[in-house]
């Protein structure tokens, strides 16, 4: 077993890693909306969605976007009081003309009934000021809540979106949504309403031919994970798992569950693979979750990071040093929330680096991660070491999965 010298030497390298060059590519916001792209999102009353938006709504303000952000009716008290809470200037931005905040009554119902060639109108003449003015993209936050303040109009308000007055032919899409110059997200809360009601919606909104809306039902996936270890997502946080795996199965469908657990309720996620591994090869297949997801991709080629992408770096993968300080760079980049790992996988680290190297590496990562803001899953292919060294990387962790045949066994966990 490696000495506490040699950890403690490890530790020092790590603190003096200013001449290293580390870059690490971030995923951006939680909510990943490039431009041209519509999504819609739903979520309950338990969701913290002022968060989401608010980064939305940052994101936007940051790269100088129009934002045009609506609300339900009865959040008019308290919805500027929320965005200062996540640090936006909200007097500013409205007094520079980036920010624009109403409720569905007031940009909807001016009349007291929706008018769809009303809104359609105005949509577009608000776009094209937007433009004029020399913002780089019309920004849309549409919360429409449980869509109540429709009056049972919501199948005429979806229509709407399908409609010839937006520039184009109808049964197209949404029309001049999907122009690069647009960014457009519409929440919708679900929280009353049933499977079947929400399926209706969510298919309604979707109908557009081409392109679809990109639907982020997030609900479905928040205990995806921790459902199958019998725990909830508050116990899984902060919990650091070893999966003992067998290659010849579909081992990466439990780490994709692992992952849209951390998508379905905001969190960043962060995993350390290789460029040819099945986890990155089924996770990339996925869009909601390959472009909210930060991937380190080891490789023995490189010797310095390079970014690849905005969500991709690749890492050389003897490289100790650099290696943690990617880990130390996004625990800063997201300070004050949980934020997971997906370490894949250890097998492959120890027959690269040799056992000693990789588990004074792996010793180092576990002690680097907090607690209780950091939730992280390690793979490990026991069939490719002795008995000796799985015993010992085994006792690192009190939380232990087995996976072969299909099947996820609980060996041990310890709920907090």
């Amino acid at each position: 077993m490696p000495s506490a010298a040699i950890l403690d030497s490890l530790r020092q390298r790590w603190k003096n890693l200013s001449s290293e060059r580390t870059i690490v590519s971030k995923a951006g916001p939680l909510l990943n909306i490039g431009e041209g792209e519509v999504a819609l999102l739903t979520y309950t009353s338990s969701s913290d969605k002022m968060r989401i938006f608010s980064d939305y709504i940052r994101e936007g303000l940051e790269n100088g976007d129009f934002v045009d952000y609506t609300y339900p009716e009865d959040e008019k008290g308290t919805v500027r009081d929320k965005l200062k809470q996540y640090g936006i200037d909200v007097e500013k931005h409205e007094k520079n003309g980036a920010l624009k905040l109403r409720s569905t009554i007031e940009y909807y119902m001016r009349d007291g009934k929706f008018n769809k060639e009303e809104a359609i109108r105005r949509g577009v003449e608000e776009r094209e000021e937007a433009k004029k003015k020399g913002f780089k993209h019309f920004r849309e936050l549409d919360d429409i809540g449980d869509l109540s303040f429709l009056k049972g109009q919501w199948q005429t308000f979806i229509d709407a979106w399908d409609d010839s007055g937006w520039g184009l032919p109808e049964g197209s899409g949404v029309g001049i949504l999907y122009e690069p110059f647009l960014v457009e997200l519409t929440a919708i809360n679900v929280e009353h309403m049933s499977k079947d009601e929400t399926q209706e919606i969510l298919k309604a909104f979707g109908g557009g031919k081409c392109p679809a809306t990109r639907v982020l039902d997030f609900i479905e996936h928040q205990d995806a994970f921790s459902k199958r270890i019998n725990t909830s997502h508050l116990q899984l946080r902060g919990s650091k798992i070893l999966l003992e795996f067998d290659p010849t199965s579909d081992y990466e469908k439990v780490v994709e569950d692992f992952v849209k657990e951390a998508v379905a309720n905001f969190e960043p996620i962060c995993i350390f693979t290789s460029s040819a591994s099945a986890v990155r090869e089924c996770l990339a297949k996925q869009p909601s979750i390959s472009c909210s997801t930060n991937f380190f991709l080891m490789s023995v080629a490189a010797s310095v990071p390079e970014a690849l992408s905005k969500n991709e770096t690749i890492l050389p993968a003897k490289n100790a040093p650099i290696i943690l300080n990617s880990i130390n760079e996004v625990l800063k980049l997201f300070p004050d929330v949980n934020v997971f790992f997906v370490f894949d996988s250890l097998s492959e680290l120890i027959l690269l680096v040799g056992f000693d190297d990789a588990y004074k590496l792996l010793r180092f990562i576990i002690e680097m991660l907090p607690a209780d803001k950091a939730t992280a899953l390690f793979l490990l292919n026991p069939a490719a070491h002795d008995s000796k060294i799985v015993s010992m990387i085994r006792s690192m962790f009190n939380n232990q999965l087995g996976y072969n045949e299909k099947e996820l066994k609980v060996v041990k966990i310890s709920k907090s």
